[in-house]
């Protein structure tokens, strides 16, 4: 901390809080659009999830079967 600068460091803190607090109620409203962008984005990414989740599933199973198709004869 210098000496020279007249502010103490929770006011600093304050004041660039509020700043970013300004420009974030200065930015522009959400138009529809975006609201059907981040809708679309949301279900894309929920789409992607699940077949994700297919895709383990597929492939958990191959491994089993493939693992019992080794061991199987060994029993």
């Amino acid at each position: 901390m210098s000496t020279a600068f007249p502010f103490t460091y929770p006011r600093r803190i304050a004041l660039t809080a509020g700043l970013k607090l300004i420009q974030w109620a200065r930015r522009p409203p959400d138009t529809t659009k975006d609201h059907d962008r981040i809708a679309l984005e949301r279900r894309n990414a929920r789409f992607r999830r699940l077949a994700r989740d297919e895709r383990l599933q597929e492939q958990r199973e191959r491994e089993v079967t493939r693992y019992l198709y080794l061991v199987r004869p060994m029993i």
